[in-house]
């Protein structure tokens, strides 16, 4: 999407904060999101977590989980994102699960942690996006 493109997205924001008050990552210490959707902060679109609480407090309907995932696409992911996206990629799990995992799940009475084929995961993570080209 074009600086264009957001700033259409953007058009209808007041800054009224009210995605302020129920962000829980700003809550957490984060900068502004406000601040974040004007340009005028470093906040990271990475730190969204997408709960979606504030598209159901917007006033105006803009799309801030939209504007946040432009913002994704746009930014290099912090090193920490880019090791959990190599983890999914292989295992399906964005942790490690190793021995130790399933030793500490089986004193707490759990069931083992049992990987799935990689090529599930590969066919998970690329079906959606050939559909999405054939439509």
């Amino acid at each position: 999407m074009s600086v264009g493109g957001l700033k259409a997205l953007l058009e209808d924001c007041t800054q009224c904060g009210l995605c302020r008050e129920v962000c829980i990552v700003e809550r957490l210490g984060a900068q502004s999101i406000t601040s974040f959707l004007c340009g005028n902060s470093d906040y990271s679109s990475w730190l969204c977590s997408s709960c979606l609480r504030c598209q159901e407090v917007c006033p105006q309907d803009v799309d801030i989980h939209a504007i946040m995932m432009e913002k994704r696409r746009e930014e290099e992911p912090p090193a920490g994102y880019r090791g959990n996206m190599a983890n999914v990629l292989r295992s399906g799990y964005a942790l490690v699960i190793d021995d130790g995992v399933n030793e500490m799940r089986r004193v707490h009475g759990l069931e083992a942690v049992e990987l799935v084929p990689g090529e599930w995961v590969e066919a998970l993570l690329t079906q959606p996006r050939e559909q999405e080209k054939g439509a």
